[in-house]
């Protein structure tokens, strides 16, 4: 495992404690990786990449505030097949190091476009989990030609507003004991995070850093796509969503794509919520690498 970082927090910023937790979280990696960044014209972009390098790429957008260490339960049996690259997306909590933050549609997909080029990727699959299912719906629509197949797992908005609950929760993050309820609330019994990654998503939680503290945007994010839009997908998808999702109606969300997404397969998980690739992650898994297998 490698680590090269241009960068160093100062003693001061709150990132120091925020970089440790998270090479803690890497340490659950359970497969040899190396992590390095890819320059792109929104800052540097940090990058985990594991599994054959001549492999069939596959590249992994993670969650809001959970980093590419989410990913930790996933990548053995995912980077047996392909070369997996989890993607720091610019301007959340995470390793990457945000210089002129796009905070738009159309600049999230350049972005993510800056970085297929730098890695030398022509076309690959994508996982985007939340927050990293919104970017993989929206680079779908702006960059098709990139995508071989797609899984969007729970994604944040895409295809519903978020409840009101949400925003309930997600605004009392920072306040005492906002970690614990927040997790409570999205996971309830059925599933605790590891300590370490539990860490680290508190860390990253009171992490104040105006570049890494997203904003909405009238033509950003958060966002749900028009009809239209969904009915003009041209790559293939899977979307898997938890029985207990709680940041939307996930049946609503099922109906609603199933019924505009050209050829889209769906599917509602048993005894998992919206982090259901760390909840169900042997079915994840199993289940992916069927839908890309193709």
């Amino acid at each position: 495992m490698t680590n090269h970082s241009p960068f160093i927090p100062k003693s001061s910023d709150s990132g120091t404690h925020y970089f440790q937790t998270y090479d803690e979280s890497l340490a659950l990696w359970p497969v040899p990786c190396k992590t390095f960044y890819v320059p792109t014209r929104f800052g540097q972009t940090h990058i985990i990449a594991s599994g054959p390098k001549d492999a069939p790429p596959l590249v992994l957008l993670h969650g809001a505030l959970f980093s590419s260490t989410m990913w930790h339960p996933n990548i053995a049996d995912w980077s047996s097949k392909y070369r997996t690259y989890a993607i720091d997306i610019i301007g959340d909590k995470n390793k990457s190091i945000p210089a002129d933050l796009c905070g738009t549609r159309t600049g999230y997909a350049d972005w993510l476009l800056d970085v297929f080029e730098n890695l030398g990727i022509e076309k690959s699959h994508i996982i985007g989990l939340s927050l990293g299912g919104l970017h993989t719906m929206n680079f779908i629509l702006r960059a098709s030609e990139r995508v071989k197949s797609a899984v969007i797992l729970s994604p944040a908005e895409t295809f519903l507003p978020f409840h009101h609950d949400f925003y309930r929760y997600a605004l009392r993050l920072a306040e005492p004991n906002g970690v614990d309820h927040f997790l409570k609330w999205m996971m309830t019994d059925r599933n605790a995070l590891h300590p370490k990654f539990a860490k680290q998503f508190h860390a990253g939680v009171m992490w104040q850093n105006g570049t890494r503290n997203q904003k909405p945007n009238a033509d950003g994010f958060p966002y749900v796509f028009t009809d239209d839009e969904l009915q003009s997908v041209k790559v293939p998808i899977l979307l898997l969503l938890g029985e207990h999702e709680v940041i939307y109606d996930p049946q609503s969300a099922f109906n609603r794509a199933s019924a505009l997404v050209p050829g889209i397969e769906a599917e509602i998980i048993k005894h998992a919520g919206h982090v259901l690739s760390m909840e169900q992650p042997e079915y994840v898994n199993e289940r992916v690498l069927r839908f890309f297998s193709k």
